[in-house]
């Protein structure tokens, strides 16, 4: 099949996407209207706003808005723009406020959005009050503490929109009795490339050898064998991986060795007990997809969860135009980790992931290679995602996660709806069964 912007050949096992998607001013602002207007957008987790009243502020679809917990510490997601002439409420990107005022004239609003104060209220013939009342608030939800948004009153709620998704977040948030938390700080920064590349990037491992061979060298001249070069498979899962498609664009590949490379023996014997507990909770299947299975996942549109033992990654990709993108990188760590472990896993994900480190500049430097060569779309107009198409399972280094998220931007862009490639991923529940029985391993059905 094939429509204005994807081929999806399935007789040939061809996949390609028209290179112009990645250049055009007015796909990204189709973009804008008809997916980050209508989708489900990930704001933030509620360990970041621990105590009554905290707030942080985020750019989210397009739009300044403020992540709180109000004073009766319900979390809520409101606009930041003063009804009056449109100023930010707040200017600060976190801190502790019962009452947002606007600097420019001075209108206040408690944190749970009602308009209570307006400067010289006396000069207007009804008061401001009564008219705009409070700021409005979009849609909400969560699952699990990971807090979403959505601007459109319109569409399937969240647990529809992520369906057996939530699977990802069961494996993350279950590490540990007490969840999970985003620790202090982020790493934010821009990119002179099209958001949608970063977004493939994020769930590719064909390029993991040839992009970051530094690492791989590094580790093995180390003594230690980095994910997907291990020869062992792990609760079914093969060792070259596995990519799986969840419906809704939304995906995730997978693979063994899920590890702690250089750790010491304290931080090994830490992750053992913890393991041990989610055996005891959960089941040895659970937990050994929990632990011992690498994971990168993304959720359409743009928000994706890394999640290895030796660090673990959000991060949401936002488009500042159709050759600028912007990203936000936050650390997560299961709770109750003592310091020692929690420091491990800090150096690592900084190591690697940061700005500096071993990967992400790396990823930069060939997303931005990949927009410059764009310019030859004319000639050469077609970017081929064809790898593994047609397997019954492909591996993690093929690309069924990367075209499952094309066809769900191809529907919300066109409307039209390319069938799945492959059966619909079943999990275990968290006591370690799926569909009523005692699972053996976390592929999916077939």
């Amino acid at each position: 099949m094939t429509t204005e912007y994807v081929i999806d050949d399935r007789e040939n096992h061809l996949f390609q996407v028209n290179r112009e998607v990645f250049t055009s001013p007015e796909v990204y602002e189709r973009e804008r209207r008809r997916i980050f207007d209508r989708t489900w957008l990930y704001v933030g987790h509620e360990s970041e706003l621990p105590r009554r009243n905290d707030f942080r502020t985020r750019d989210v679809g397009g739009r300044s808005v403020i992540f709180n917990r109000d004073r009766t510490g319900r979390v809520r997601v409101q606009l930041n723009t003063c009804l009056h002439r449109g100023a930010a409420l707040c200017r600060h990107t976190s801190g502790n406020a019962k009452i947002f005022t606007c600097f420019y004239h001075g209108w206040a609003y408690r944190n749970s959005g009602e308009l209570v104060n307006v400067p010289a209220n006396e000069d207007y013939a009804v008061s401001p009050v009564d008219v705009y009342k409070a700021l409005p608030s979009p849609r909400t939800d969560s699952y699990r503490g990971f807090w979403f948004v959505n601007f459109s009153d319109e569409g399937p709620g969240l647990a529809e929109w992520l369906g057996t998704s939530t699977y990802l977040f069961d494996l993350v948030t279950d590490q540990s009795e007490e969840g999970i938390q985003v620790l202090e700080g982020s790493h934010q920064y821009t990119l002179e490339a099209n958001w949608k590349l970063l977004v493939e990037n994020s769930v590719d491992g064909y390029h993991a050898k040839s992009v970051h061979h530094t690492y791989f060298e590094m580790m093995l001249e180390l003594g230690q064998t980095p994910p997907m070069l291990g020869d062992a498979s792990t609760n079914g899962v093969p060792p070259a991986g596995l990519g799986t498609e969840f419906g809704n664009g939304n995906a995730t590949l997978m693979y063994p060795g899920n590890g702690l490379p250089l750790a010491n023996d304290h931080v090994r014997s830490s992750l053992a007990a913890m393991r041990e507990r989610a055996v005891e909770r959960f089941g040895e299947s659970y937990a050994t997809a929990v632990f011992n299975l690498a994971r990168n996942s993304v959720y359409f549109p743009s928000f994706v969860m890394i999640d290895l033992n030796f660090g673990m990654i959000l991060r949401t990709i936002h488009p500042l135009g159709p050759a600028r993108t912007e990203v936000s990188s936050w650390h997560i760590a299961p709770r109750g980790l003592d310091e020692e472990s929690l420091r491990y896993r800090v150096d690592n994900a900084l190591t690697f992931w940061g700005p500096a480190g071993l990967a992400t500049p790396d990823d930069v430097e060939a997303l931005e290679q990949a927009q410059r060569g764009f310019g030859a779309r004319r000639e050469m107009a077609w970017s081929d995602i064809s790898k593994g198409m047609g397997k019954k399972r492909p591996a993690a280094n093929d690309e069924l996660q990367m075209r499952a998220w094309w066809r769900q931007w191809n529907r919300s862009m066109t409307g039209r709806e390319l069938p799945r490639e492959v059966e619909e991923f079943v999990p275990f529940d968290r006591a370690g069964t799926r569909d009523g029985h005692q699972a053996e391993s976390v592929l999916p059905r077939g």
